[in-house]
C-alpha cells in the first residue's frame, strides 16, 4: 500500500521484498518463468525497481538537504540583522526542497503501485529435484487397464452409498457416509502418531493473507468471495472475506502470519481435519471437481531449506506407508513446472487411476514452498535480535470425494458397497 492509500486503507502488514536477490540470478528467473508457462517480462520489472530505488535516493537526499536547512536557520536565529538576507534565502531554498519533495515523493508512490505488485507476482524459485515432466517416484500395484462405460456417480448412486446433484452439492449415504468419516480418522489417527500436532483452523481468511499466499484475491476462480451485504466494499479492499476451509494451507498462513516462532519449536509439524473448499473451474459434475471436499490437510514449518528438504522427505515417506496399508493401487509424482502454483517450488502428487476417465486423480500432495509464503506474510523464527523467514511445506494428506471416487470406479463390479476390501486395521476406524 503506498502512502497515497494509507488515508482510505490500513496496512496490515509489510511484506519482505527481496527483489535485489532475485534479480542477481535473472537468467534463472526467466528460465523459471519459462518452465512454468507464464507470461512476465522480467526485464521491464527490473527496470521499473531499478527507478524506485534511485528515486527513493532522490527522496532521502531531499529530506537530508531540509534538515540542513533547518538546522542552519535555528543557527542563525538571533545573529543580528547581517543573517537577515542568509535567512529569507535559506527559507526560500527550503520551500523550494519542499515542493521538490513533494514531487519526489509522489514519484515514489507511481512508482511503488507500478513496481511492488509486479515483483509479488514473480513465482516461487523452482527445486532442483522439479522435472521437465512427470518422474514417478513411488508406485504401488497396477491400474486397470480396461475402461469402464459408468462412472463413480452413476455407481454410487446404484450403490445406495452417493447422491451427487452438482460440483457445489453432493452427499455420502449409508456406508458411503460410514467409510468418509472412518478415512479421515484412520489418516488423522496415522499422522497424530508422527508426532503432528492437530490444529483446528478458521474456514475464512481475509485478501491480504490469500494475496500473502501468491493466489489472486480479486479473482472469483481461485477463492470463494464473500460479499458483505451490508456495506459492499471495494474489489481491492483486503478485509474481504473467503471461503477457504479449516484444511486449507491459506487457514495455516492465517494464523502465523506475522508470528515469530521460537527456533527451538522447528520444526512445527501441524494437520486439521475437516472441510476444504475451491471454486470448480471444470465440466462435470462428480467427486473429482466438488468446490468442497472432507480433508486432512498438513503444514509444516522449517528452519532453513536443509531442514525443509529432510521435512518434506519424511512427510512422503509417512503419506507413502498410510496408502500402503489401504492396499489400493497408487502412485507418487513430482509434477513438471507447468504444473505448479506460483508458491510451490517442488510438489509430490499422489494419484490413483479412474478408469472411467482413463486418467490418474490427485487424492492428496505435499509441497515445498520455501520461504517464498514466508517472507510476504512475515512468519518467522529466532528473537526479536535475531529474526530469520521460516521454510514452509504444505498440502493435503488426502481428498475423501476423490479417493471415494476412484475406488467406486476401480472396484466397479462389486454388489454392495461393503464388499470393497478395506484392510482390518483401517476397518477398526468405521464406526457400526
Amino acid at each position: 500500500m503506498t502512502g497515497d492509500e494509507a488515508k482510505e486503507q490500513f496496512s496490515v502488514l509489510t511484506p519482505h521484498i527481496d527483489a535485489d536477490e532475485r534479480f542477481k540470478e535473472i537468467t534463472s528467473l526467466k528460465e523459471n518463468i519459462s518452465k512454468r508457462g507464464l507470461e512476465i517480462e522480467v526485464e521491464k520489472i527490473q527496470t521499473l525497481w531499478n527507478m524506485l530505488k534511485q528515486v527513493e535516493k532522490d527522496k532521502v537526499t531531499l529530506e537530508n538537504k531540509r534538515v540542513d536547512i533547518a538546522n542552519k536557520i535555528k543557527q542563525l536565529k538571533g545573529s543580528g540583522e547581517n543573517s537577515v538576507k542568509e535567512m529569507d534565502k535559506l527559507k526560500l531554498q527550503g520551500k523550494l526542497l519542499r515542493d521538490d519533495l513533494k514531487t519526489t515523493t509522489k514519484a515514489v508512490w507511481e512508482l511503488e503501485k507500478l513496481a511492488i505488485p509486479r515483483i509479488l507476482n514473480l513465482p516461487n524459485d523452482l527445486h532442483v529435484r522439479t522435472p521437465s515432466s512427470e518422474n514417478i517416484i513411488f508406485e504401488v500395484g497396477k491400474e486397470a487397464t480396461s475402461k469402464i462405460t459408468e462412472s463413480h456417480v452413476d455407481i454410487g448412486k446404484s450403490l445406495g452409498i452417493l447422491d451427487c446433484i452438482n460440483s457445489e452439492w453432493f452427499y455420502t449415504k449409508g456406508h458411503g457416509a460410514i467409510f468418509e468419516l472412518g478415512m479421515l480418522d484412520y489418516f488423522a489417527n496415522e499422522i497424530f502418531n508422527q508426532n503432528f500436532i492437530k490444529f483446528c483452523n478458521s474456514d475464512f481468511s481475509r485478501s491480504v493473507v490469500v494475496e500473502g499466499c501468491g493466489i489472486n484475491h480479486e479473482d472469483p476462480t481461485d477463492t470463494f468471495i464473500l460479499k458483505d451485504t451490508d456495506d459492499m466494499l471495494e474489489a481491492k479492499d483486503v478485509n474481504r472475506l473467503h471461503l477457504v476451509g479449516g484444511t486449507s494451507f491459506i487457514s495455516f498462513c492465517a494464523f502465523h502470519a506475522k508470528n515469530i516462532i521460537p527456533t527451538t519449536s522447528l520444526p512445527l509439524q501441524l494437520f486439521a481435519v475437516g472441510r476444504h473448499y475451491t471454486p470448480n473451474n471444470q465440466n462435470g459434475s462428480n467427486l473429482f471437481n466438488t468446490c468442497q471436499s472432507t480433508s486432512v490437510g498438513l503444514f509444516i514449518l522449517t528452519s532453513n531449506q536443509n531442514s525443509e528438504i529432510e521435512e518434506f522427505d519424511k512427510c512422503v515417506a509417512m503419506i507413502t506407508e498410510i496408502y500402503k496399508t489401504l492396499g489400493y493401487p497408487f502412485r507418487i509424482v513430482y509434477l513438471p513446472a507447468k504444473n505448479l502454483k506460483k508458491y510451490e517450488s517442488l510438489k509430490a502428487s499422489i494419484q490413483m487411476f479412474s478408469p472411467y476417465f482413463g486418467s490418474y486423480i490427485e487424492v492428496g500432495h505435499i509441497c515445498m514452498c520455501g520461504s517464498y509464503i514466508s517472507k510476504r506474510l512475515l512468519i518467522r523464527h529466532g528473537t526479536e535480535e535475531d529474526m530469520k523467514f521460516t521454510h514452509v511445506i504444505s498440502g493435503s494428506a488426502v481428498s475423501i470425494p476423490k479417493l471415494l471416487g476412484c475406488l467406486l470406479e476401480q472396484y466397479h463390479y462389486v454388489n454392495d458397497f461393503v464388499d470393497i476390501p478395506v484392510p482390518d486395521e483401517v476397518k477398526k476406524y468405521f464406526v457400526k
